[in-house]
């Protein structure tokens, strides 16, 4: 496993929002969260911008697969459509698929299901750097 990858993972907000593992192969990513006590709002589904966060991390995890060990990703732009709530207790399913990846930027599409269900699907965007 890449070392990055194992940072992401390890960090401690991700830790704390539930990260536990990601898969990240030929440049896509699946990563799972159960949506607990530290992720609703106050009207008791997944928080907007958890789940805005977390395509961000999924489409950074896949990202990684692909880039080489000096180049590095920086969010440009992010768009995410929210299409219904989850609520405590549902596993939610991030799977990120690059559409484009150039030499200085990367467009990746990433979904947010419970079971077959889609809940948001995102539009990321990533500069892609010298580290």
């Amino acid at each position: 496993m890449d070392q990055r990858l194992e940072q992401v993972i390890a960090h401690p907000l991700h830790q704390h929002l539930g990260i536990e593992t990601i898969e990240s192969e030929s440049g896509k990513a699946r990563l799972s969260i159960v949506v607990g006590d530290n992720v609703i709002n106050p009207a008791g589904v997944f928080h907007g911008g958890v789940l805005y966060l977390l395509c961000d991390v999924c489409a950074y995890a896949g990202l990684l697969s692909q880039l080489g060990a000096h180049t590095e990703a920086v969010t440009h732009d992010i768009h995410v459509s929210v299409m219904r709530g989850a609520r405590a207790g549902e596993v939610v399913v991030f799977e990120s698929n690059p559409v484009r990846v150039g030499r200085r930027i990367a467009f990746i599409d990433v979904s947010a299901r419970v079971d077959e269900r889609l809940i948001a699907s995102a539009r990321v965007t990533k500069t892609l750097l010298d580290a």
